[in-house]
């Protein structure tokens, strides 16, 4: 999630005055990431929103859960292409010294970690409804804060995998990638203690560390589009993955399926970005600025979510209760789309008024005017 990530490095002449750095962004990298933070958000809406027990007008409209089968069928490609992205951008940072990354990479971090856990625990309090953001205890905060326990574990992850990089930059790049591969098995078939979010830190290891150690590999897969590979490749993809859902396999087997599972969808990921940027540049211009700014989506939407969850329902109940069963289901099939955009919208407005009334110290770690690339954003 880093805003001013810098993906490549283009030496241009410049007369009389010698070769001069220009610092050129890529689009697909920014493209893939604004797309899986949407999912993120769409998922937790549909799952916060729709999937509840109370019986409100979505449940006595069928509930159809086609928004939760489409957040369980993406899952492969939406947190490991982040996570890969995130490595692709932190691959230079490896070969300089802690002292040029700690702050950025790993200080950061932890930092809004640890605040966006508190202010999700304090808002959380103060509406009385429980949030995955955040620990429903007090007593249980410290804990929060030392792990990757609950819905913020994608900060924490960042800066334990730029560690875990850093430390291991001597080694052949295929190795920790492969014990990383391992480890993610192990998760998968259910082998390790810890809640899903400390198991999504084990699982998705092995893609930021893909993206960091081979990102001369992710550059050659995004030099040019590649719409026949893609439409192939998207074609087996989505067969696999719905065979994988549809016909039940022994926990061992699906364990092992998982990582090239997640390798094809992250290649397939890829190379949707690079095809949709180049040669839909306009369509695709508003997600190139969302993936400039993901940091404040991914944290605030949950407070968010908390906070308007109950509101959304008593306002909705007596408008939709009101709609023919046929029009109810058109209604719940949107009304999850209707709320990414709006509540992306609110976090991007929140942090740019923040910004204005100096209290950007909700998105960066106080301290310096400038952050270098790499922290989240």
């Amino acid at each position: 999630m880093a805003d001013d990530a810098v993906a490549e490095r283009v030496q241009a002449p410049v007369e009389g005055r010698g070769p001069s750095v220009v610092r050129a962004r890529l689009s697909w990298p920014d493209a893939a990431k604004a797309v899986c933070i949407l999912l993120v958000v769409v998922g937790h809406v549909s799952y916060l929103l729709l999937d509840v027990a109370e019986p409100r007008w979505f449940v006595r409209a069928g509930s159809p859960p086609v928004w939760n089968w489409v957040d369980v069928l993406l899952r492969p490609v939406r947190m490991p292409l982040f996570f890969a992205v995130s490595g692709f951008f932190a691959a230079s940072a490896l070969r300089r010294p802690w002292a040029a990354t700690l702050r950025a990479r790993v200080g950061q971090n932890l930092y809004l970690h640890a605040l966006w856990i508190l202010l999700a625990a304090g808002v959380s309090a103060a509406v009385g409804v429980e949030t995955y953001m955040a620990p429903p205890r007090a007593a249980e905060l410290p804990e929060a804060l030392l792990t990757a326990s609950y819905g913020l574990w994608y900060l924490y992850a960042l800066a334990l995998y730029f560690v875990l990089a850093r430390l291991t930059r001597a080694w052949p790049a295929a190795v920790p990638v492969a014990l990383a591969a391992v480890l993610a098995v192990v998760s998968f078939a259910g082998l390790l203690p810890g809640s899903g979010d400390t198991h999504s830190v084990v699982e998705n290891l092995v893609w930021f560390l893909a993206g960091a150690r081979f990102p001369a590999a992710l550059r050659a897969l995004s030099s040019r589009p590649r719409p026949v590979l893609l439409v192939v490749l998207g074609a087996l993809l989505a067969l696999v993955l719905g065979a994988v859902r549809v016909v039940p396999l022994p926990l061992a087997a699906d364990a092992v399926l998982e990582v090239p599972t997640r390798a094809a969808a992250v290649v397939v990921g890829v190379l949707l970005a690079v095809v949709a940027t180049a040669r839909l540049p306009r369509l695709t211009a508003p997600l190139l600025r969302l993936g400039r700014r993901t940091l404040p989506v991914y944290a605030v939407h949950g407070v968010l979510l908390v906070v308007l969850q109950r509101p959304l329902a008593d306002v909705t109940e007596p408008v939709f209760a009101r709609l023919p069963r046929a029009v109810l289901w058109g209604v719940v099939l949107l009304y999850p789309l209707a709320l990414t955009a709006a509540f992306t919208w609110l976090c991007l407005a929140f942090q740019t008024l923040c910004r204005r009334v100096g209290a950007g110290f909700l998105f960066a770690l106080p301290g310096r005017r400038a952050t270098r690339a790499g922290a989240a954003q």
